[in-house]
């Protein structure tokens, strides 16, 4: 980790300089070009392997066109920084050679970095689902003190394939109160495992706080805030792939809103013209938005659907309102954030919010529009007859997989 630390600060001193005194501006090729030469010189860059040596100065590369080219379109990005070896995220072997996996039934695997004297053995735990497989790359991390490999293999498409074990047709509506309601008025309790460990958490960074920063006791400190959010993070990964799982291999069909938590949680704050309002209380909001990660789940079944042949339907929010949309009616009954029960003013259906607008999501995905043109809008849709439901097909982004079977 340390002398692919120093390689990469290598790299980037060298093409500040090259182009501060004489104008050049260098390239990748050319530090590849270089690697031979510092490996006669230095030596103990020789057992590191050729390949995961060119990937550090291709990190280098990406980072460098990365600035240029957002400079390029306005934007404010900062500079490509030195690294110290502590915040050195690690190095990678792009392809099979340096390295090697050897599983061991189901009890788990080794992995074998290098070869001869100078070769490193690694312990992994569990094992992949795939009987066959090609070894694609590797990354080395060291996060809190602790290291990690993440080996990425190559797998024919079929071989992705999940069994689906049900072919119902679910509409889910995400939330903080409940992590997920469904048309039928079944619910998956948020876990909130951010908030149960905010005690210990707030404690910690006051004792941090004591500390002369710096010292040994607030290194010691930081590592365990550190191990702390690691662990939540780990609680809450965990569970949204079981949920997600379990959704995808229960549902031929499953419709929910498209949502974006970056605009979700934006800041209260304001300006210092037109201070926000309520701030304290919306920043309590955001974090219980990102603690329940409505964007992790969605990428999971995002990727889990197109493998088990599931119809992953995203309604667009700002179309249709599905939290003001009525699903007997179709109608629309404005509503506050505290209003938690849908009572509607035309035909005057009542139901718990989070269940009418996982039944709208669910109606929307089977919805056809009177005109089968480019641009058509839910709005501009043919009204369901009083308490009946469409059954169409919508102009809404889905996953690309069979429709036919999913219906």
């Amino acid at each position: 980790m340390r002398l692919h630390c120093e390689l990469y600060n290598a790299g980037l001193q060298e093409r500040i300089e090259a182009f501060r005194k004489a104008g050049i501006s260098i390239n990748y090729y050319d530090q590849q070009n270089a690697l031979p030469d510092i490996k006669a010189f230095r030596p103990e860059f020789a057992p590191l392997g050729s390949h995961a040596l060119q990937q550090t100065l291709r990190r280098l590369d990406l980072a460098m066109q990365a600035f240029f080219r957002r400079a390029k379109a306005g934007e404010s990005p900062g500079f490509p920084r030195f690294k110290s070896a502590a915040r050195f995220s690690g190095f990678s072997y792009p392809d099979p050679a340096g390295w090697k996996l050897f599983q061991h039934g189901r009890r788990g695997a080794t992995l074998r970095l290098g070869s001869g004297k100078d070769a490193m053995m690694m312990r992994a735990r569990g094992r992949h689902r795939f009987a066959e497989f090609q070894l694609n790359d590797v990354t080395i991390s060291r996060r809190n003190g602790q290291w990690f490999a993440s080996v990425t293999l190559r797998v024919a498409d079929e071989a992705c394939a999940r069994e689906r074990e049900g072919n119902q047709q679910r509409g889910v509506d995400f939330g903080v109160t409940d992590w997920a309601t469904f048309e039928d008025g079944t619910r998956i309790e948020n876990p909130r495992f951010l908030r149960d460990e905010l005690p210990k958490l707030a404690a910690l960074q006051r004792q941090r706080e004591c500390k002369k920063k710096g010292s040994c006791r607030y290194r010691r400190l930081t590592k365990q805030i550190g191990r702390l959010h690691k662990c939540i993070a780990n609680l809450r990964r965990d569970f949204l792939h079981k949920q997600t799982t379990r959704l995808v291999d229960t549902c031929a069909v499953i419709a929910t809103e498209e949502l974006k938590p970056k605009n979700m949680s934006r800041s209260a704050k304001g300006s210092a013209e037109t201070p926000g309002k309520r701030v304290r209380q919306k920043a309590g909001l955001n974090r219980e938005i990102l603690s329940a990660s409505f964007g992790m789940a969605h990428q999971m079944l995002a990727y889990k659907a197109v493998e088990a042949g599931t119809r992953l339907h995203l309604v667009n929010t700002r179309q249709l309102k599905p939290s003001q949309r009525c699903c007997a009616c179709w109608e629309l009954t404005p509503k506050t954030l505290a209003e938690r029960t849908h009572v509607c003013q035309h035909c005057g259906h009542t139901m718990p919010r989070d269940q009418n607008s996982a039944a709208v999501v669910l109606i929307d995905a089977y919805t056809i529009p009177e005109k089968d043109t480019t641009g058509t809008v839910v709005a501009a849709r043919r009204k369901p007859l009083a308490r009946q439901r469409a059954r169409p097909r919508s102009k809404t982004r889905e996953t690309p997989t069979t429709i036919a079977q999913a219906i």
